[in-house]
């Protein structure tokens, strides 16, 4: 039996900005879940390391120069016949520099965290923040781009 498995690699990441304590927040369009609040990231292209796949991301969607970046946990959706998985690898940054300039991919902005509500935000982003906050290291879907939970 073979342990391979087609796997889709994508990257969020969580900027801080540490004098306002608030975070970098995109409202990405054209999405296949519940739009509204989300934080930048991507696709992991072929040959390129996740950590850099991260920065690359934040760069291209709001000019942000990311210095580093530091893992939080995952975030994994399954097909309906658990054969396939997307695997997202979520980070945290609060070094950074740049100007700050929007993408095609959506408006973007600096919001205290407590804005961050179910009803303003992305699909799934409450439980992501579980991630970004070091409250759980992993959290899964048995749905293709579906709801979040606790992976225990």
């Amino acid at each position: 039996m073979s342990r391979t498995q087609p796997v889709e690699l994508v990257t969020m990441i969580m900027v801080t900005d540490p004098q306002t304590h608030r975070v970098l927040v995109e409202d990405k369009v054209n999405v296949p879940w519940k739009a509204g609040h989300s934080f930048p990231g991507g696709h992991v292209e072929v040959g390129e390391t996740c950590a850099s796949a991260a920065i690359r991301e934040v760069y291209e969607e709001t000019g942000l120069h990311l210095k580093s970046v530091s893992f939080c946990g995952t975030c994994e959706w399954f097909d309906e016949s658990r054969q396939q998985r997307k695997l997202g690898l979520l980070y945290r940054s609060s070094e950074f520099f740049g100007e700050l300039k929007a993408s095609d991919e959506g408006q973007i902005s600096w919001l205290p965290l407590s804005e961050m509500t179910a009803e303003k935000s992305a699909a799934s982003m409450p439980t992501l923040l579980c991630v970004f906050n070091h409250e759980v290291a992993a959290v899964t879907s048995d749905e293709w781009n579906g709801d979040l939970h606790v992976d225990h």
